[in-house]
């Protein structure tokens, strides 16, 4: 006998089959229109979330993804982002130094990707002005790109473009860990991996792989913490090993930049929204009444609930102890926590000065309708006034005044924060130059060619243009990117209340995750510099695009459980 509606009791999730039968159906509506919707949705909707086995195709789209990314980055000339002088403070831990002009004007024109063997005294190496070691995640990256370099035949030391390299294969990998994790049809799944792999490849985005900046790590991290969460959210295999998955990909992302710490509270949360298949065995289990039959762990076999209980599962007679299931992601959060904090805690003194400076002098005095108002709640002398919109470096810096040792006496991050807590009206004007910002994420004073390409100076090249175009749109209506945020976070939500599938928190974390890292850069470190310091949002942004197709794919169509024979 065929039973159309499935059993209450049974708490594994099966798998769902999405029709391309559109949600609404209105006599108005052009048949042809339909009718394109119904075969698109045949050829790219999301299908089953009952993830079927992929990874064939997941590895050929890995490798079709690196492959586009080095033909992208090296024919028909390779490119890359020129450096300003501020990636010789990482690349010089390597023992290294950069072949290039000596003059700011010659060498931030053209790419120069030549490191040769040098050996730093003193402040040589190291955070400008006091010669403090630099960290991050992409240091790894350097590192094999370092090793890489005699390989492709470009000399000792090292060649960024052999980075970019390595950064286009580790892309290809996450790609194919993304086909992997992602719900439903093959076709559905390849589609969201080219959308993704469109983003990056644009050139505000992608230059950065040959460059000696951070970046990469931290595009790169953000990728793979996205996949190590949904399939973390999968809910398959053990729950400790994909929460240490999700450990690693964290703690490399949030030891890419400083401000990608902001991360923290962001993966806190999606490590400690349960799985679909935790979260359901264990509301089925309450459910179950004495001497009923209750499933084991991940699908495992069944036992009566007065028998010997399955593993992880309450023994008899005893209510289930809900604060198991949290002891994972618990743990992980801390492991996390402290990574990131031992990571704060090794950034260069000097750098934390030059970022409240940048923030008192150059974001909020600047801006502020009552400049001497602001001094006396900072708690700083009248006499700083003469200083506000300068930088450390400029002929008013607040350095030379003579009570200038009361700044660091006074100031500090949660000063800082406490300042804008209690001046929201603040955060309005902040809050559009920050837009503004980020809808501008091409470096004009950056060159994109190697000096002998036969290009100008400084000029940048726009092979695969997407996000730079659509940025360019939203820059005249930047409300675009507030609605696109939104719409993002709201049909992330109703897909993860409807359907069993992690896309539609993934969509919540990044779109929070974006805000969290807008946020933190606004108001710790200051408006000199908030182009470059944006470009990691800009990139959290741009995967809102693939994100809201995949979405709207879902929820397009019709749920029809499958049924099943008794």
């Amino acid at each position: 006998m065929v039973e159309a509606r499935p059993d209450a009791s049974e708490t594994r999730a099966r798998a769902t089959t999405f029709a391309p039968e559109p949600v609404r159906r209105k006599s108005g509506t052009v048949e042809a229109l339909r009718s394109a919707a119904a075969y698109l949705a045949r050829m790219f909707g999301p299908g089953e979330l009952g993830s079927p086995r992929v990874r064939g195709v997941a590895g050929l789209s890995g490798t079709v993804a690196a492959l586009a990314m080095i033909l992208r980055l090296f024919l028909p000339e390779p490119v890359g982002m020129a450096d300003q002088g501020s990636g010789h403070q990482l690349v010089c831990s390597l023992g290294l130094r950069n072949v290039r002009p000596w003059g700011y004007q010659d060498f931030a024109q053209f790419i120069h990707p030549g490191w040769v063997p040098q050996q730093y005294y003193g402040e040589g190496c190291g955070f400008p002005g006091s010669g403090e070691p630099v960290y991050s995640s992409q240091l790894l990256l350097l590192w094999l790109g370092k090793w890489l370099t005699p390989v492709f035949g470009w000399g000792s030391g090292l060649d960024t473009r052999a980075v970019g390299i390595v950064c286009c294969v580790i892309f290809g990998a996450l790609v194919a860990g993304l086909v992997v994790a992602l719900p439903g049809r093959t076709l559905f799944r390849v589609l969201i991996a080219a959308l993704v792999t469109l983003v990056m490849a644009d050139g505000v985005f992608s230059d950065f792989f040959v460059s000696p900046y951070a970046e990469p790590a931290a595009f790169l991290g953000t990728l793979a913490l996205s996949v190590a969460l949904l399939h973390y959210w999968n809910g398959r295999g053990p729950r400790w090993a994909s929460a240490l998955m999700v450990v690693f990909a964290a703690a490399f992302t949030v030891w890419a930049k400083p401000e990608m710490v902001s991360w923290l509270p962001v993966v806190a949360f999606a490590l400690l929204w349960l799985p679909v298949g935790a979260r359901r065995r264990a509301e089925a289990e309450r459910a179950l009444p004495e001497g009923s039959l209750r499933e084991g762990p991940d699908g495992g076999p069944a036992t009566a609930v007065g028998e010997a209980p399955a593993v992880g599962l309450a023994p008899p007679g005893r209510a289930p102890r809900r604060w198991r299931a949290f002891v994972v992601p618990a743990a992980a959060v801390v492991a996390i926590a402290a990574v990131a904090l031992a990571f704060l805690a090794e950034q260069p003194k000097r750098a934390t000065e030059v970022n409240l400076y940048n923030t008192v002098f150059a974001t909020i005095l600047p801006s502020s309708p009552d400049p001497a108002e602001d001094l006396e709640w900072l708690g700083l002398d009248r006499s700083f006034l003469t200083a506000a919109g300068s930088s450390m470096d400029s002929i008013n810096s607040a350095v030379y005044n003579p009570r200038y040792p009361q700044f660091g006496e006074q100031i500090n991050l949660g000063k800082v924060a406490a300042f804008f807590v209690t001046h929201p009206e603040r955060l309005i004007g902040l809050g559009e130059r920050g837009i503004s910002a980020l809808l501008t994420p091409e470096f004009s004073y950056a060159g994109s060619y190697l000096a002998d390409s036969g290009q100008g100076p400084g000029v940048k090249e726009r092979r695969v243009p997407l996000v730079l175009g659509l940025y360019t749109a939203m820059k005249a209506a930047p409300v675009a990117l507030v609605g696109l945020h939104f719409l993002t976070l709201l049909l992330g939500f109703a897909v993860s209340a409807r359907r069993s599938s992690g896309i539609g928190r993934l969509a919540v974390v990044m779109v929070t995750g974006c805000w969290a890292q807008f946020w933190v850069v606004l108001m710790m470190e200051g408006q000199p510099g908030i182009h470059s310091q944006m470009i990691v949002a800009g990139f959290m942004s741009a995967l809102c695009v693939p994100l809201l197709v995949a979405l709207v794919s879902i929820l397009a169509s019709t749920s029809r459980p499958q049924p099943q024979v008794s």
